[in-house]
């Protein structure tokens, strides 16, 4: 049986449908578009109405704290032939940020090309035959027009398999840092500060934002990126570094919150980690396909706890 739970796409959908309805330009042929959309597929009904939810919830604060201010209410209505074309934008604002809060990722999609979700990999062949094995909750742009070969990581990590004897410099670029390939087949991990990279067949031409020449990365070695500027380069065990396309995440002495950034995006729900464990050192290997096992084992390690707020979060502290 399909499932009634709508997709990540269908709720950004949601989103800017509702947005336009209460944003005050929202005429009789969008009302036709708007319930030709909604019939297509239940779970834009049910996506819809959950930001409905959402919109009256976040109005009725506004409302009580008005009912509540009598001053504030007269000066409104004195104001209101001045400031009433406000409302509309306003409203639509509203929504915007609340769908944001639901789902942070949300302007990194529309940015995108391809977005995952939760599956361990997802291979995709690019336009110049290339291959990219894009991992959970990873978002990339591409522009293979005019000779370009340029794919832009917006987040998470992703392996790729070059396809030699195209024209024009392959080119992957992270939050300004780039990524150049010189015939190889190499990953990058773009974290919330550092992105890394390794290389495990061939070599990559390195460059910060904040460098001003290339560093070459060759097979066997990692660097990571910080600040725009590329770190010290050292050897590793590809294998190990690549296990995550085989379901595994293996660590040495990583921090908890980097290694929790990397199980949240195999989770349907957002993980905090507080206070000072977030900098606490683990080594191990970790299932992605098990998230909660893993924080549990994570927890037992750095005697911390996991508590679980059903279908909105959890917390590691």
């Amino acid at each position: 049986m399909a499932s009634d739970e709508p997709t990540e796409e269908q709720r950004d959908q949601a989103a800017l449908w509702l947005a336009k309805r209460t944003g005050g330009s929202f005429g009789a042929n969008d009302a036709r578009k708007l319930d030709d959309w909604l019939n297509a597929d239940r779970r834009h009904r049910r996506a819809f109405d959950e930001l409905r939810v959402l919109y009256a919830q976040l109005e009725s604060p506004a409302q009580r704290l008005a009912a509540k201010a009598p001053f504030r209410r007269k000066l409104a209505v004195r104001l209101r032939p001045r400031l009433g074309w406000l409302v509309p934008p306003a409203a639509a604002i509203a929504v915007f940020l609340g769908v944001c809060w639901l789902n942070p990722s949300l302007i990194q999609n529309w940015q995108a090309d391809i977005v995952t979700h939760q599956e361990i990999v997802s291979n995709i062949v690019l336009p110049d035959g290339s291959l990219a094995r894009l991992g959970a909750d990873t978002a990339v742009g591409l522009d293979f027009n005019d000779g370009r070969r340029h794919v832009r990581l917006l987040r998470g990590e992703a392996y790729f398999e070059v396809r030699h004897g195209e024209p024009g410099t392959f080119t992957v670029t992270a939050g300004g840092d780039e990524v150049r390939d010189i015939g190889t087949k190499f990953n990058v991990d773009m974290g919330i500060a550092e992105t890394d990279v390794v290389v495990s067949e061939g070599a990559v031409a390195i460059l910060g934002s904040n460098d001003s020449e290339p560093v070459i990365l060759r097979e066997g070695n990692q660097v990571t990126l910080a600040g725009g500027r590329v770190g010290r380069i050292a050897a590793t065990d590809t294998g190990l570094a690549l296990a995550w396309m085989s379901g595994r995440l293996v660590v040495q002495g990583a921090r908890v919150a980097d290694v929790v950034r990397a199980l949240e995006r195999h989770s349907p729900r957002p993980i905090v980690v507080r206070g000072r464990l977030a900098d606490r050192r683990i080594s191990g290997t970790f299932p992605l396909t098990d998230v909660d096992a893993s924080l549990d084992t994570i927890a037992q390690a750095v005697d911390a706890t996991v508590t679980h707020v059903p279908s909105l979060l959890t917390v590691l502290y």
